[in-house]
């Protein structure tokens, strides 16, 4: 798929840049920053769609958080994936995107965006998403009154519906048939395939894209887990759940 090769080098630069534990985004622009309006701004997300076999990079609207010392700071990818649709707003629980041309480098989608390119949107029904992830380098809704007030993570692992095994720190999942579409953040997760291990940025995933799960506290339940069949690599689904395609 020769086409999807702009997108797939951006998306496994930036798993590269996760690799070697990155500690900040020197050049935004090129990166994930599209055009500014006022109040809002529109950035690079990654998304796994259902019905979809690849990630699909897409710029999203942002409401900008005022947040000292940090540009464009704005809520938190889980939380603006699982705000509940509001009724007075014409696109209703969908998000309004744009998105890059299968051949179209990634640098030079944002400038021309940046420049007032003028694009037609598509929309997105939340409820399809699986999985999203951002391109910086923290989070940029954090605040220490926030992290403060926060409950402390836990590791867990993971396995989604589609057979991908995950461990990482995060909350504990609702039930699936909680009120509306609600996602979770995975900080610091790794995927477990049967040749190895991926490090991945942070995920967003649907609570309802997760089969199983199951808190790691202490190395006794960390050794039961690794004997638990669902969590064992071997038996994990072989593609990575950021797949681009080749």
């Amino acid at each position: 798929m020769k086409q999807q090769q702009p997108h797939f080098a951006h998306v496994q630069e930036h798993l590269e840049r996760v690799r070697d534990g990155y500690s900040y985004i020197p050049y935004p622009e090129s990166i994930y920053l599209g055009h500014q309006e006022g109040d809002h701004f529109w950035e690079l997300i990654g998304l796994r769609l259902q019905g979809c076999p690849v990630i699909v990079l897409a710029v999203l609207r942002f409401e900008r958080i005022e947040r000292k010392g940090v540009a464009d700071s704005r809520q938190s990818l889980a939380s603006y994936l699982t705000e509940n649709p509001d009724p007075d707003r014409p696109e209703g629980g969908r998000l309004v995107a744009f998105l890059p041309n299968k051949d179209e480098a990634i640098p030079q989608f944002l400038t021309g965006l940046r420049a007032g390119k003028e694009l037609t949107p598509v929309s997105i029904d939340r409820a399809r998403v699986e999985v999203a992830f951002d391109f910086r380098a923290d989070n940029p809704a954090a605040s220490r009154d926030l992290v403060e007030a926060a409950p402390p993570l836990t590791t867990h692992y993971y396995r989604t519906v589609e057979g991908h095994v995950l461990r990482g720190e995060s909350h504990n999942v609702e039930p699936a048939d909680a009120p509306f579409h609600r996602f979770i953040a995975i900080k610091s997760p790794q995927q477990l395939l049967p040749q190895g291990v991926i490090h991945m940025p942070t995920l967003i995933v649907a609570h309802r894209f997760i089969g199983l799960q199951v808190a790691v506290a202490d190395e006794a339940a960390r050794q039961s887990v690794r004997n638990w069949v669902p969590f064992v690599s071997s038996t994990a689904a072989d593609e990575s759940l950021l797949a681009m395609g080749g």
